[in-house]
C-alpha cells in the first residue's frame, strides 16, 4: 500500500494514489517527489502538506525531516478534517515520528475540527506509549473536545487499566467527575462499555456513582443496558458499592432493571434481582412496568425470572394493557405459555374490556391463539362493546385466525352493541378473503344492523366491489333499504364509487330510488362532487331533476352548486337538469295555463247557463202571452154571449115595462122585498107570466154575479202580486237597515280595538323609553353597540376568510365527520391504535442525544433546599410556625426561650437526616412547601413535631 493510500485510509478522504508503488529500494521521499513533479513540475504546499501527512502515517522518518526542512511549512498544519502529523503518527503508531515532529517544535495541544487534541487520540486508541510521551510533553489533560470529553471519557473504550491509571494519576481528586455535554461522566462510559477495571479505578478514586446525566441515566443503568459479557459483573461492582440506586429512575422512569430486561440480559436481570431492595414492579412514566418490556420483547426466560421474584402481573400501562395483552398482541406464544402456566395469573381486561386473547385475534396472532385454546379459554367473551374475538379478528382482516376461531366454536353470528356481526366488520374494512370465509361457514347475510343497515350497505360505503358482488351473490336484495330509506347504491354514490356502482346497477338496482327525504343516488353524487358517479348515473337514465321532500325541495343540480362543484353543475346542466327555482318558474307557468284554461271553462259555462236560463224565460213569456191570449179569447167570447143575453132580456123587459134594468143595488133591493110577496100572497092566475119573467131576470143577475164574481177574483190576483212584491220591496229594506247596522257596530268594534291598541302601543313605548333611559344610565347602549360591532367583524372576518379559502382553493373538498373516507380513516385509526400498536424495544447505548426533563421534576427538591430547609425549621429562631411570629424571647409555642439549648449531637443529627425521604402522599404534603419529609422504608413518620420531641429529649438528657 502506497504511502498516499494509507493515509487515506486513516483520514477517511477518497482520495487517488499519486504514482505506483515504489520500489523496495526507493525511498518514500523520492518516489513521491518525482511523480508529483511529473505531473505538476513543483511540489505546492497543499503537496508538501500531504506528503507529510503521509510521511507520518507511512512511518519514513527520513522524508519527514527533509519535509520538515525543505518545505518551509507550518508543522501543525491540518488536512480537511483538521488533524496534524502529530495525530496522524498516534492513528498509525509511529513513536519515532511523533518524537521527530515534537522535537521540530509541534504542538501537543493543538485541536482538529472536532476539537480533540493528540492526548485525546492516543487515549481513544489506548496506546500507553503515547500517552506517557504527550504527558511528558505538557500535553493538557484537562483539555475537552466538541463534545465536551476529556482523554479520561475516550480512555474508557479500551480495556486497559495501564492507560487509564496514567491519566488518573494526572487528575485532581474534585476532577475525576468532569462531565461532558450531554453531563456523563468517565464512570457513564466505562459502565457503558462493560471496562470493569475501569469501573472499579474510578470508584476506588471516589467517582460519584449517583451523577445522574442528560437522560437521568446513572453509570448502573448504562452497566445495565450494556452487551458487554463483564456488564454483569461492573452491575455488581456498582450494587456492592452502593445498593440504594438500584431503584433510581431516569428521566423516563426506568430504573436499571427496565434496561435490563429490554435488552434481554438474563445474567443483569438475575444480578438486579437478587438485591434485597429491588422493585421488581417499578412503574416508569409510561406506567410500566419491567414485566411489561420483557413480554413485549418476548423475553420468556426473563418473565420466568421476573414471576418468581414476585413481579406483579395485572399491572396496567397508560394505554390499560397488561404484561399479557402485549405479548399476546406480539404473538409471542411462548411466553403467554409461560404466564398461563402461572397458577395465579388472570387474564385482565383493558379500559376497553377487551382481554389479551382478543388482542391475539385482532393481530391474528395465531400461535397464541392455539395456546389459550390449549387453556381452555372463553371463546365466546366480549368488550365493553360486545365484541367477540371473532369480531376483532374479522375487523382486521385475519382469515386465519377466523377459520382458527370458527373451527373451535365461535359463534358466527354473535353481534356487537351495534348489532354487527362478525361480517359486518368484515365487509366494512373490506376484507375479501375474511368475508368468503365467513359465509363458506355459514354467516347470514341477510342481518341488520341498530340502523337497518345490511352488510352490503357498509361494503358499499367502503367502495368493495368485490364484496358486493360477492354479497348479492348470495341472495342480498340490491334494493335492500335502511331505517332512512337509503340503498347501497345511494351509499356508493355518496362516496363516489364508480366500480361499486356498477356492479350494484348490473344487478338491477334502482338508480332512481329515493330515501325519506327524498334524496335520490344522483343527489349524493352530486353533494360530493363526484363527476363520475354521477356520468354513470345519468347514463343509466337516472332521472335528473328529483326534488327531495324537505321545505327547500332542492335538485342534485342545486347541491352541485351549493358544494361548488363547477364541473358536475355544467354536466348536469348539459344533461337538462334544473335547478329548484327553474322549476318553480315552469311550475308557475303551468298553473298560469291551467288556470287560464279553468278562467276560460268557467266563463263559458257560466255563460252557457245565462244563455240556457234567457231561452228558457222566453218560452215562458211566450207561454204566459199563449195563455193570456187565449183567456182573451174565451172572455170575448163569454162577453159576447153574455151581451147577447142581455140584449134579449132587455127586450123582454121593454115588453113588459119598459123599465130599464136595474143596478146592482136596486137588484139587491128587488130580490129582497119580491121574494116575500111572493110567499106573503098568491098571485092572482093573470099575474102568473110577470113571474116568469121576473125569474128569468134573477137568473140573469144570478149569471151576471158569478161573472162580477169571476172578474173580481182576477182583481185579487193582481192585489196579491203587488201585495207579495211589497213584502220583498220591505224585507230587502229590513236587510239592508240590519246590513248598515251591522257595519256601524263593526266599525265601532274596530275603532275601539284600535284605541285599545294605540293605548297598549303608548304604554309599551313608555316603558320602552323608560327601559333605554336606565340602560343609557347604565351603559348598557354602549355596551350593546360594542356587542353588536364586534359581531358583525366577526361575521365579515368569517365571511371573507371563507370567500379567500375559496379563492385559493376553489376545487377544494370539505370533509364532514359522515364521509366514508372519513369514517374509513377513523375505523382505520381505530384499528391502528388498539391492534396495530408496536412497541419496539430500543437497545440502550451512549448517544449524542439531548432530553429535555420531564415536568414533573421541577417539583422535586434538590439536596440543598432539603438541607436548608431542615436548618431552617430546626435552628433558626425567628422562623414563623404555625401562623405564631416568635420573638428573640419567645418559642414558636409562645413560651420563653431556654437560652442553654445547644443543637443535637452529630451522630443523632445524621440519624435524622438518614431517616428522612420524600413522599407523593398528598394526605401530608405540607403547607409551607410542595413536599415534606417521611421515614425511609420500615420506619415510622417523621415530622417536624417528631424531631422536636426526640430534640427536647435530648436537652432534657
Amino acid at each position: 500500500m502506497s504511502d498516499i493510500q494509507l493515509y487515506n485510509k486513516i483520514s477517511g478522504n477518497d482520495l487517488t494514489s499519486t504514482g505506483p508503488d515504489r520500489a523496495p529500494n526507493q525511498s518514500m521521499g523520492e518516489s513521491t517527489e518525482e511523480n508529483i513533479r511529473k505531473e505538476n513540475g513543483d511540489i505546492k504546499k497543499q503537496d508538501a502538506v500531504t506528503q507529510m501527512h503521509a510521511a507520518a502515517v507511512n512511518g519514513d522518518k527520513a522524508l519527514l525531516a527533509k519535509i520538515i526542512v525543505s518545505s518551509g511549512q507550518e508543522i501543525d498544519h491540518g488536512d480537511q478534517f483538521g488533524r496534524t502529523p502529530l495525530m496522524f503518527t498516534i492513528l498509525a503508531d509511529r513513536l519515532e515520528c511523533a518524537e521527530l515532529l515534537l522535537r521540530a517544535g509541534a504542538n501537543v495541544n493543538c485541536k482538529d475540527k472536532g476539537g480533540r487534541t493528540a492526548l485525546h487520540w492516543a487515549a481513544h486508541k489506548g496506546n500507553l506509549r503515547m500517552l506517557k510521551l504527550l504527558l511528558s510533553k505538557g500535553a493538557s489533560i484537562r483539555d475537552k473536545d466538541n463534545e465536551g470529553q476529556t482523554a479520561v471519557h475516550l480512555c474508557t473504550r479500551h480495556k486497559s487499566p495501564k492507560c487509564m491509571a496514567l491519566l488518573l494519576r494526572q487528575l485532581s481528586p474534585g476532577e475525576i467527575d468532569d462531565q461532558d455535554k450531554n453531563k456523563r461522566t468517565a464512570l457513564h462510559w466505562a459502565a457503558s462499555y462493560g471496562n470493569m477495571e475501569h469501573v472499579k479505578m474510578l470508584i476506588k478514586q471516589d467517582s460519584n456513582i449517583g451523577i445522574p446525566d442528560v437522560e437521568g441515566k446513572t453509570p448502573l443503568h448504562w452497566a445495565a443496558s450494556s452487551r458487554d459479557s463483564e456488564a454483569v459483573n461492573c452491575v455488581k461492582t456498582i450494587l456492592e458499592t452502593t445498593p440504594s440506586v438500584i431503584n433510581w429512575q431516569d428521566y423516563e422512569g426506568r430504573t436499571a432493571l427496565h434496561l435490563a430486561v429490554a435488552d434481554g440480559n438474563e445474567a443483569i436481570v438475575r444480578a438486579l434481582t437478587s438485591v434485597e431492595n429491588c422493585n421488581v414492579s417499578a412503574l416508569d412514566n409510561m406506567f410500566r412496568t419491567p414485566l411489561h418490556w420483557a413480554a413485549v420483547l418476548g423475553h420468556s426466560a426473563v418473565v420466568a425470572l421476573l414471576l418468581e421474584n414476585g413481579a406483579e402481573y395485572s399491572v396496567s400501562d397508560s394505554n390499560g394493557a397488561t404484561p399479557l395483552h402485549y405479548a399476546a398482541q406480539n404473538n409471542h406464544h411462548e411466553t403467554v405459555e409461560v404466564f398461563l402456566s402461572c397458577k395465579n395469573v388472570v387474564d385482565e381486561p383493558d379500559i376497553e374490556g377487551r382481554s389479551a386473547f382478543i388482542w391475539a385475534a385482532g393481530k391474528g396472532a395465531d400461535n397464541v391463539i392455539k395456546v389459550y385454546l390449549k387453556h381452555n379459554v372463553d371463546i365466546q367473551q366480549v368488550d365493553s362493546h360486545e365484541g367477540t374475538a371473532l369480531h376483532a379478528s374479522a375487523l382486521s382482516g385475519h382469515a386465519s385466525s377466523v377459520k382458527l376461531l370458527l373451527d373451535h366454536g365461535a359463534q358466527i353470528d354473535a353481534v356487537d352493541r351495534l348489532k354487527h356481526t362478525a361480517l359486518f366488520r368484515a365487509c366494512e374494512m373490506g376484507h375479501t378473503s375474511v368475508v368468503q370465509s365467513l359465509i363458506d361457514y355459514g354467516a347470514r347475510v341477510d342481518v341488520l344492523d341498530f340502523d337497518g343497515r345490511s352488510p352490503l350497505h357498509w361494503a358499499a360505503l367502503g367502495g368493495h366491489s368485490y364484496i358486493c358482488q360477492t354479497l348479492i351473490k348470495y341472495g342480498v336484495d340490491p334494493n335492500i333499504r335502511d331505517y332512512s330509506g337509503r340503498t347501497p347504491l345511494q351509499c356508493a354514490a355518496y362516496g363516489g364509487f364508480v366500480n361499486c356502482m356498477s356492479v350494484l346497477i348490473e344487478h338491477k338496482a334502482d338508480v332512481n330510488a329515493r330515501d325519506r327525504d327524498g334524496m335520490t343516488a344522483l343527489h349524493w353524487g352530486c353533494s360530493k362532487g363526484h363527476l363520475d358517479a354521477v356520468k354513470l348515473l345519468i347514463e343509466y337514465q337516472a332521472f335528473p331533476n328529483h326534488m327531495e321532500m324537505t321545505e327547500d325541495r332542492y335538485t342534485p343540480l342545486d347541491y352541485a352548486l351549493m358544494g361548488e362543484h363547477h364541473d358536475v353543475a355544467q354536466y348536469m346542466l348539459e344533461q337538462g337538469a334544473l335547478s329548484i327555482t327553474g322549476i318553480q318558474d315552469l311550475a308557475a307557468l303551468s298553473i298560469q295555463k291551467v288556470f287560464r284554461g279553468y278562467r276560460i271553462r268557467k266563463t263559458f259555462s257560466e255563460r252557457k247557463k245565462l244563455l240556457m236560463k234567457h231561452d228558457q224565460l222566453r218560452k215562458e213569456a211566450a207561454r204566459k202571452r199563449a195563455v193570456e191570449e187565449t183567456r182573451k179569447k174565451e172572455d170575448m167570447k163569454h162577453k159576447e154571449e153574455v151581451n147577447s143575453r142581455q140584449k134579449l132580456v132587455f127586450k123582454e123587459m121593454s115588453l113588459v115595462e119598459q123599465e130599464p134594468p136595474p143596478t146592482v143595488k136596486q137588484e139587491e133591493v128587488i130580490e129582497e122585498e119580491e121574494v116575500p110577496k111572493v110567499k106573503e100572497r098568491r098571485e092572482p092566475k093573470h099575474k102568473k107570466k110577470e113571474f116568469l119573467i121576473s125569474t128569468s131576470i134573477i137568473q140573469i143577475y144570478d149569471e151576471i154575479e158569478r161573472r162580477k164574481e169571476r172578474d173580481l177574483s182576477e182583481q185579487e190576483v193582481v192585489l196579491r202580486k203587488k201585495e207579495s212584491q211589497k213584502k220583498i220591496k220591505s224585507a230587502e229594506k229590513s236587510r239592508q237597515r240590519q246590513y248598515k247596522l251591522k257595519q256601524k257596530a263593526a266599525s265601532k268594534i274596530q275603532k275601539a280595538w284600535k284605541n285599545y291598541k294605540m293605548r297598549q302601543v303608548g304604554i309599551l313605548k313608555v316603558a320602552k323609553q323608560s327601559i333605554r333611559t336606565m340602560r343609557l344610565r347604565a351603559g348598557a347602549e354602549e355596551f350593546e353597540k360594542s356587542i353588536a360591532a364586534l359581531t358583525i367583524q366577526l361575521a365579515w372576518r368569517k365571511y371573507y376568510r371563507r370567500k379567500l379559502l375559496r379563492q385559493l382553493h376553489p376545487n377544494k373538498r370539505q370533509l364532514h365527520m359522515w364521509d366514508p373516507e372519513v369514517i374509513a380513516m377513523k375505523q382505520r385509526a381505530l384499528v391502528k391504535s388498539v391492534y396495530g400498536e408496536k412497541v419496539n424495544a430500543p437497545f440502550w447505548h451512549p448517544q449524542q442525544r439531548k432530553h429535555t426533563r420531564p415536568y414533573w421534576a421541577k417539583w422535586i427538591p434538590s439536596p440543598a433546599a432539603l438541607s436548608y430547609n431542615f436548618a431552617v425549621d430546626n435552628y433558626h429562631p425567628l422562623a414563623s410556625k404555625k401562623g405564631f411570629l416568635p420573638t428573640p424571647f419567645l418559642d414558636e409555642t409562645g413560651h420563653p426561650r431556654d437560652f442553654d439549648w445547644k443543637p443535637i449531637e452529630d451522630e443523632d443529627l445524621e440519624k435524622n437526616l438518614r431517616d428522612v425521604r420524600i413522599t407523593d402522599n398528598p394526605s401530608r404534603k405540607s403547607s409551607r412547601y410542595s413536599y415534606n419529609f417521611t421515614p425511609s422504608r420500615g420506619g415510622d413518620v417523621t415530622d417536624m413535631s417528631g424531631l422536636k420531641k426526640k430534640l427536647q429529649q435530648i436537652e432534657d438528657e
